[in-house]
């Protein structure tokens, strides 16, 4: 079975490793790396989880901590050790990639991408394709030319912009700074703020680091967890 998954999201790594048991996988992503730039609050409800996919070296670049809102964690560095895992096990990643189009050709089809500095094919034959949801505002806008009627989407989700940003926990709580979403502490002493639509407040000192993206609009489906369960309904649905 050759299966073929477009956009570099935790959804298609988690998708990936699991045909990659009855078959061959590509991921295709338009960026030069998975994850990046980050658009995903760093949370876990069970950290558990983690130790079926990452060693106890790798969980510890995660950086956990307990919040009353779930583990805060790196979630760059969940996306790095996720894509090396995946890539260990088999599962072909081409970065700096883009589908330009797809045709069926008898009982499979074909897809066909752009070149990279990688020398790497530029057709590929599928007899799954799956489309997940990509972060908005790619380099040069560019996107994946999809046509439906030949793939399966990933998820019919309601999703609406959403602003992160991170400080220091030391700076944190600030009077001023209206109640987040979400609040993860991490225990490398910083802290990711996290509200729908766009940035409400800015602290005196200024963000680390700030993000945006468009995400589920419910906050329970907003973590790791949430993530592998919907991954797994998926995956039964389609048996």
């Amino acid at each position: 079975m050759d299966v073929c998954i477009i956009g570099g999201s935790l959804e298609a790594l988690l998708l990936a490793l699991h045909y990659q048991e009855k078959g061959t996988v590509s991921i295709f992503e338009i960026d030069a790396e998975l994850g990046l730039p980050i658009s995903h609050p760093g949370r876990v409800l069970n950290p558990s989880v983690f130790n079926q996919y990452f060693s106890t070296h790798q969980i510890e670049f995660l950086k956990l901590s307990s919040n009353p809102d779930g583990w805060g964690c790196r979630w760059e560095w969940v996306m790095k050790h996720m894509t090396s895992v995946a890539a260990s096990k088999g599962v072909n990643i081409y970065p700096r990639t883009r589908v330009l189009g797809m045709v069926q050709q008898g009982e499979t089809i074909r897809v066909s991408t752009t070149k990279n500095e990688r020398h790497q094919p530029t057709e590929f034959d599928a007899d799954l394709i799956i489309s997940t949801r990509e972060t908005l505002g790619k380099p040069g806008r560019l996107q994946h030319v999809v046509d439906e009627s030949l793939v399966i989407s990933f998820t019919n989700q309601e999703y609406v912009q959403w602003f992160g940003g991170t400080l220091l926990t030391l700076h944190h709580p600030h009077p001023s700074m209206p109640t987040p979403a979400l609040t993860l502490s991490r225990s490398d002493g910083q802290t990711e703020v996290w509200w729908k639509g766009k940035c409400p407040w800015n602290p005196p000192t200024g963000y680390l680091e700030t993000c945006s993206g468009f995400l589920p609009s419910i906050v329970d489906d907003l973590s790791f967890d949430a993530i592998a369960q919907r991954v797994d309904d998926f995956i039964h649905s389609l048996e």
